[in-house]
């Protein structure tokens, strides 16, 4: 009661200075011309909005301030103790006993908040392990050493906490941490997160479900669900599980095979594309059949591209067949695909699409192919140009113009390279 009279109290003070001076504003510019009052109303509301702005900026650097010197703080204190957990060092199944005295905690703490004493604490703690496991350094045999260790800090009950009372933003995040430290999930949190309206939650949270079931990281790929509602964020995550697996010397899956069990033409599209990604070329052949039964026009574009990417050369008579009932799109795609393997069986293949189509676009992408096709390629292009009427010599110009001439190159591999190297900077 007497808190919330205090706040009573100083919002009265605030509301009365604010209607004093605002009134007092308004009756100095009473008597002047609309124009002048709009411009000075105009000029206070600009100054007040810069002043807001710049306040929440701030706010904003004095939060990462304290992130960055929290994160500091952590890795002095147990970066040693991590780095040591999850090195080969380390025994894979270290006791309770032996996790503490490696993390520097001399004796048994009754109450996991005495370690991680704030929220901040614990989501940079969160963090720093992500971090790890983004870059692969944590090794599939250490998963029992690092989750004792999150037991030790009180992290699970933390993240469960903030995904049933968080912020949209935070339930997210400690759901997908959740799920990227392989912790088990209380049914109550997940089937609550499943009837959750944001269509990330509940992605998440069925993603949680299938790998607290399972000890196979990609058995979500492989379910119904992911089949049925599958979108980009996916896509990356799956990149990224293959990634790790890959740099940590595993052997990956076979991708054409995962396309093939599919029954949507989109998530079979996800798979076509890692093949090329994860240089899968002995993989090609099983995906003839998709392609000469396929209708759907984004997994012929994708199915062609791989193969192009893949120097799969037994492919290019079936691209060549397929090419002419194909959309330009997808023609566009297929052309590629041929200058890509350069065999020079479709040379003339390329120089018919120039002229037999009536797109400007693929009139276009047929020319950049030839050009593109090697010495063969391209004292065919400057043939068609020679001989080319006057109304088709616009087509010609982008191969003159040395601004345009550096994007006419097509790129020959397309290996999986992350963009992002770790989720969270230090720095």
């Amino acid at each position: 009661m007497y808190t919330t009279s205090w706040i009573t109290y100083l919002f009265n003070l605030f509301m009365a200075y604010a209607t004093y001076y605002v009134t007092y504003f308004i009756d100095i510019f009473r008597e002047y011309p609309i124009e002048v009052r709009t411009a000075a109303f105009m000029t206070t509301a600009s100054l007040l909005g810069i002043g807001i702005i710049r306040i929440w900026l701030i706010s904003i650097r004095r939060e990462r301030r304290l992130d960055k010197r929290t994160a500091q703080r952590l890795i002095a204190r147990f970066g040693k103790g991590i780095n040591y957990i999850i090195s080969d060092e380390a025994s894979p199944n270290m006791s309770r006993r032996e996790v503490m005295r490696a993390m520097g905690i001399e004796k048994e703490i009754a109450e996991k908040t005495a370690i991680l004493k704030t929220k901040r604490e614990k989501w940079m703690f969160c963090l720093l392990l992500i971090d790890k496991s983004t870059k692969g350094e944590i090794k599939k045999a250490h998963w029992n050493n690092l989750q004792m260790m999150l037991t030790l800090f009180g992290i699970q009950e933390f993240l469960e906490g903030e995904v049933s009372q968080g912020g949209a933003e935070h339930q997210v995040m400690s759901l997908g941490m959740l799920c990227n430290f392989k912790l088990h999930i209380s049914p109550w949190i997940l089937n609550k997160t499943l009837e959750s309206k944001n269509i990330r939650k509940r992605r998440l949270a069925m993603y949680a479900m299938v790998i607290s079931s399972s000890d196979n990281e990609f058995d979500y790929y492989e379910s119904d669900f992911f089949d049925k509602h599958c979108c980009i964020y996916d896509e990356i995550e799956l990149g990224y599980a293959l990634y790790r697996r890959q740099k940590s010397g595993m052997k990956l899956p076979n991708l054409a095979t995962w396309a093939l069990r599919q029954a949507h033409p989109e998530t079979k599209c996800i798979f076509v594309r890692l093949m090329r990604r994860f240089d899968q070329r002995e993989a090609c052949p099983q995906l003839v059949d998709l392609y000469k039964e396929s209708k759907h026009k984004k997994l012929i574009e994708e199915i062609s591209r791989t193969w192009g990417y893949l120097y799969y050369k037994d492919s290019e008579q079936l691209m060549t067949d397929a090419l002419l009932m194909q959309p330009d799109d997808t023609k566009v795609a297929i052309m590629h695909a041929l200058t890509r393997l350069a065999t020079g069986k479709s040379l003339e293949t390329l120089a018919e699409s120039f002229y037999i189509h009536t797109n400007p676009h693929v009139r276009y992408e047929a020319l950049r192919c030839l050009y593109n096709y090697g010495p063969e390629g391209r004292k065919r292009f400057e043939e068609i140009e020679s001989q080319a009427a006057e109304v088709d010599k616009k087509y010609f110009v982008f191969f003159h113009n040395p601004i345009t001439l550096e994007k006419i190159r097509l790129d020959k591999e397309q290996a999986y390279h992350p963009s992002v190297e770790m989720v969270y900077n230090w720095s």
